[in-house]
């Protein structure tokens, strides 16, 4: 039977599939699927639909509906065991077991009250939960219109359903839901319905939109700062800018105050922070206030013009290991310094750029570069096939007043013929190129050259091999790979301790930098050549194409021996070493993997540099990593440590996180970190402990490692879900924020 209203279709039989019962799952929140029906409804159409097991129609005003009723008015859908219409009022009256949905809600409650003309609804004793996002809880009435959901004598809640962790109870709850935030009247907070704070008024997020207010605090302790509570204050000031503003407690050193800015545009973006503190308790009146300011921007002016700065200053050379700060690691020792403005042109490139270094402790400050112009070729000039010119060129003005050489110019040109023949399996390069430098140099000193000039002809030719096969890993089909390649560098001697060092210094040196074609990173020094290097990698790969193995091994061989020149201003920045590189990485195992590298000097008989590292990945929260390192050439120290670290699931939500780390050539710990977190679906908690040496930047490294003190601290972190910031949970975060120093060693191309 079918019988029409004006403005309303009634049918006597029932479509069970608009019938909808969603569930929440039991872990982490997921958005709720709406029923079916909801995603075609015209919201703009007017027309109330009922369906229904019978019908009583009274007068063309009232009609009463009984068994199954589904009403749907523009995007909402209801259904009830009984409910009444009347056209006169334009109402719907429902009662008894009802459910509720639009676009955004489902409503489960005792009675239901609905105004067409208006669009909106009164429900009673409402458990509400949101579609699209966390959310959910529990009304005595709610109030659903377009614009907003009102609840009185409510409780809100992101936890998933049976789960109420935490939960704002509050006489009257207003959700402006196409904002993105609620407020709450005469709120009280509680945990596992232990109330923890009241507020007469607060407003809070409901999704990812930003909203000015208070962030979730900070806690830790350390010797060097005592009590140290951090209370964030967000001020959303526009949608493509934000302020945040932290104070900051330390009861051994004072109140600092924290901001950071951070600004977007379709050009532009950036960030802008400085920290403040006015007094500081452990140091005497007259020290002065302390400060750290630090800005990174970057300017994408036209598709051929950039530009890029990144600067850092504090107050003093301490501030960073006494009161640690955001941006800069707490073992820095130098604050890196840089405006550039780059063009990318069709046929040259050019870079202007200021660099400084401000360094801190007790050494030597380095040279200014204020400025440097670069002026390279955008791409190879061919002079007749296969025969390429390309080029670079550089004007630098050093300054440093500490320096033997307080100030200098630097003019480089570099042309290079490059022959290249490069197949799939066969890549071979002949290059030729002229370096000519000329130096002016200011000194007070006699012994300094004021003029020099430098010409040196360099001539590389350079062959890679690829050959594969087909291979048995252990049972298994695979590919091996067996990747041979030779170089042959010279480049003659000249003599340049009458040269400054400006940016220059020695490089380490690894497989892949066994084919550099200068050791040195700048062009200060350029060391002498005539040798061979040899190399060769290897790999496999299993049926698949996960790279199982890898194993390269090269070295140089100095075809004439290199002249051991004494070097007047750095006696340490010689190249005349013969240097064994090998590199491994294996998965050996399953989820086991061993990486190692090596570096061995030939003519001295000794190993220059070397790691080693055995992790297990069993997930992303287990693993375990044992590593060793050593190294001759750490300011002339040797320094030889090992390291364990290791993250298992204790229980269900509950992650266990240590890491230890021994100095064996002093025979004392280093950094040593436990944590232990517990992170549910609607919040987490994580508690740290930590005791590390305290780098003093007036002494010596080796007077550091060895006489250091250590500072023992304790961190407390909670963040409720849906509530705020997430806040960097997580076992990956907290092994790649720097709390417990996690490196994956290993770069097979899986």
């Amino acid at each position: 039977m079918k019988l029409w209203f004006t403005g309303i279709t009634i049918t006597g039989l029932l479509c069970n599939q608009l019938h909808a019962n969603e569930t929440v799952i039991p872990m982490c929140y997921q958005p709720l699927t709406p029923p079916v029906v909801l995603g075609s409804l015209n919201p703009d159409d007017n027309t109330v639909r009922i369906s229904s097991d019978d019908a009583d129609l009274s007068g063309n005003q009232t009609a009463l509906f009984n068994g199954n009723v589904q009403i749907i008015h523009r995007d909402t859908l209801l259904t009830a065991p009984a409910a009444r219409f009347s056209r006169s009022e334009q109402q719907i009256f429902a009662e008894g077991g009802i459910e509720y949905f639009d676009s955004s809600l489902k409503v489960s409650a005792s009675s239901f009250r609905a105004n067409t003309a208006e669009n909106s609804a009164l429900i009673a004793n409402a458990n509400y939960q949101f579609l699209a996002q966390a959310g959910r809880g529990y009304a005595q009435s709610l109030q659903a219109s377009p614009a907003q959901i009102r609840l009185d004598q409510a409780l809100f809640t992101t936890c998933p359903t049976d789960d109420n962790s935490w939960a704002l109870h509050a006489s009257d709850i207003k959700i402006n839901e196409g904002e993105g935030w609620g407020a709450a009247s005469n709120a009280v907070f509680k945990i596992k319905d232990i109330p923890v704070f009241y507020l007469p008024y607060m407003t809070f997020p409901v999704n990812e939109q930003r909203k000015t207010g208070l962030l979730l605090p900070k806690i830790s302790s350390s010797q060097l700062l005592g009590l140290d509570v951090e209370l964030p204050y967000y001020v959303n000031l526009a949608e493509n800018y934000d302020l945040t503003l932290t104070p900051r407690y330390m009861s051994k050193r004072g109140t600092q105050l924290k901001s950071e800015f951070r600004y977007l545009t379709a050009d532009h973006h950036g960030i802008m922070q400085l920290e403040y503190l006015g007094t500081d308790n452990e140091k005497p009146d007259n020290f002065g206030s302390r400060y750290l300011s630090h800005l990174n921007h970057r300017s994408d002016f036209t598709d051929n013009w950039r530009g890029y700065i990144d600067f850092t200053d504090v107050s003093d050379d301490a501030y960073i290991t006494e009161l640690g700060s955001d941006y800069v690691n707490q073992s820095d020792t130098q604050l890196y310094r840089e405006a550039t403005l780059a063009h990318y042109g069709e046929n040259i490139n050019s870079l202007l750029r200021l660099q400084g270094f401000e360094i801190l402790g007790n050494f030597a400050d380095a040279y200014k570069m204020l400025p440097e112009l670069q002026l390279s070729s955008a791409r190879p000039l061919q002079l007749f096939k296969p025969l390429q010119l390309v080029w670079q060129a550089s004007y630098a003005h050093f300054e440093n007043d500490n320096a033997l050489i307080n100030a200098a110019n630097r003019l480089h040109v570099e042309p290079k013929l490059r022959l290249p023949f490069v197949t799939p399996a066969l890549e071979f390069t002949a290059e030729a190129s002229m370096l000519y430098t000329y130096y002016q140099q200011e000194s007070d000193s006699a012994d300094i050259d004021t003029s020099v000039q430098r010409a040196l002809p360099k001539i590389r030719l350079y062959s890679r091999l690829n050959m594969e096969r087909e291979y048995d890993w252990f049972g298994e089909p695979a590919l091996q790979t067996f990747e041979p390649q030779i170089q042959y560098l010279y480049i003659p001697y000249r003599q340049q301790n009458n040269i400054g060092l400006y940016d220059t210094t020695r490089l380490q040196d690894d497989y892949h930098g066994l084919f550099r074609e200068n050791r040195f990173s700048g062009i200060d020094r350029i060391n002498e050549a005539n040798q061979l290097t040899v190399g060769w990698t290897t790999r496999f790969y299993d049926n698949i194409d996960n790279e199982l193995f890898r194993f390269s091994l090269g070295q140089i061989f100095f075809l004439e021996d290199p002249v051991e020149a004494a070097d007047n201003l750095n006696e340490n920045q010689t190249a005349t070493d013969s240097v064994l590189a090998a590199e491994m990485i294996w998965h050996w195992y399953r989820k086991w993997y061993f990486s190692a590298a090596t570096q061995y000097d030939i003519d001295g008989e000794r190993i220059i540099k070397s790691n080693a590292s055995l992790d297990y990945r069993g997930s992303e929260n287990t693993l375990l990593q044992l590593n060793h390192r050593y190294t001759r050439a750490v300011s002339g120290l040797e320094i030889q440590q090992v390291g364990v670290l290791g993250t298992v699931p204790l229980a269900k939500d509950w992650q266990l996180i240590a890491s230890y780390y021994r100095d064996v050539t002093n025979h004392r710990m280093i950094d040593a970190n436990f944590g232990v977190q517990y992170e549910s679906c609607c919040w987490a908690v994580r508690l740290v402990a930590r005791r590390h040496i305290v780098a003093n930047l007036d002494t010596s490294i080796d007077n550091a490692l060895q006489f250091g003190e250590l500072d023992s601290g304790l961190s407390l972190q909670f963040v409720l879900k849906g509530f705020g910031d997430k806040a960097g949970f997580g076992v990956s975060d907290m092994l790649s924020n720097g709390i417990f120093g996690y490196r994956r060693p290993y770069l097979l191309t899986n």
